[in-house]
């Protein structure tokens, strides 16, 4: 999941939209194996080295199951901000 989070960093954001059957929200803190963590610069998501200070701007990474879309392959809403920015 990092890696495609991480990959999937050009694509830019959207806000979301409450999906209409909303179940419990997840929230997850996501690193790569170098342990870099995702934060927002220039409104770009990117991964960096956080420390001291700079640590509170790391992102938590919140997904939400999306019934809309094929329930038996698990579809999920990825975003960022408390659910105010997603992943598109």
């Amino acid at each position: 999941l990092a890696l495609l989070f991480l990959r999937a960093e050009a694509e830019g954001f959207a806000l979301c939209h409450a999906p209409a059957l909303q179940t419990e929200v997840f929230q997850y803190r996501l690193w790569d194996v170098n342990q870099r963590s995702l934060y927002l610069r220039d409104d770009q998501l990117v991964a960096g080295h956080l420390q001291g200070a700079n640590a509170a701007l790391e992102e938590k990474v919140f997904w939400v199951p999306n019934r809309a879309l094929e329930p038996a392959r698990l579809p999920v809403i990825l975003s960022i901000r408390s659910g105010s920015r997603c992943l598109r």
